[in-house]
């Protein structure tokens, strides 16, 4: 592919090159953002609860300012909102969500995933094995709360095998919130070993580069945690209102 020469100002190109400095490699927001996402995902800050942000800024030992912009953070992943009197609680999944999550991630996800199984060819994937593995541990030790991001992990090393930035971007930019939505499921209805036989047999079809059987069987696992996931908060919020 021929070099394009893009038009340079004669000026802009002589002047020296001034760029803003360096940020600090972890600021105080991006610690307070981390830690209040850990703790929904593990469900120590459940669907619902109100996030002060006095309250928050005295547990963590700082100032309003970070905790208001990792909230606000947050809420762009989906993990949190604000309800009708402006105050910011943690997400109330309901099931208008999860069928527009599932349905989102059944659109991209497969297509990734046959698309990193050819590129690729029949290869071994070992961060993937190393996540299932972890997620493994940690539903045979029974302390289940960081299953939802080993879970990510196995899916992300799945299908940003594709290359494509466009596709794996997006999938990123749902990963939160579907191991947000994936944990509490689990926390109402354990299918943790059901999707292991399906996360094992998925990563078996990519190490053997057999694109169109990933695919099928990433779609039909996708599907299924979307009818599993919307029965269960059907129940609970059933249950609820009895």
């Amino acid at each position: 592919m021929p070099q394009i020469d893009y038009p340079v100002n004669s000026a802009e190109a002589s002047a020296p090159l001034s760029l803003p400095p360096l940020r600090e490699a972890v600021s105080r927001t991006d610690r307070v953002r981390d830690a209040l996402r850990q703790a929904i995902l593990e469900g120590v800050l459940p669907p619902g609860k109100a996030l002060v942000e006095r309250e928050l800024a005295e547990m963590y030992g700082v100032s309003k300012t970070p905790v208001r912009e990792a909230l606000k953070q947050l809420r762009s992943t989906g993990l949190v909102e604000i309800n009708a009197y402006q105050g910011v609680s943690v997400r109330r999944p309901d099931d208008r969500l999860v069928q527009e999550l599932y349905t989102a991630r059944c659109a991209a996800e497969p297509e990734a995933v046959r698309l990193g199984a050819l590129r690729l060819g029949a290869a071994p994937l070992t961060a993937a094995r190393q996540a299932l593995q972890e997620a493994t541990v940690l539903v045979g030790s029974g302390e289940t709360r960081g299953l939802g991001v080993a879970n990510r992990r196995f899916h992300r090393e799945l299908y940003s095998a594709c290359d494509n930035s466009f596709l794996c971007g997006f999938l990123d930019r749902l990963q939160d919130l579907t191991a947000f939505v994936a944990g509490l499921g689990w926390r109402l209805r354990a299918t943790w070993e059901e999707e292991a036989a399906e996360h094992a047999a998925i990563l078996a079809a990519m190490e053997q580069g057999d694109g169109p059987l990933a695919e099928q069987l990433t779609r039909a696992h996708i599907e299924k945690a979307r009818q599993t996931i919307s029965r269960a908060l059907g129940d609970d919020l059933g249950g609820s209102s009895r």
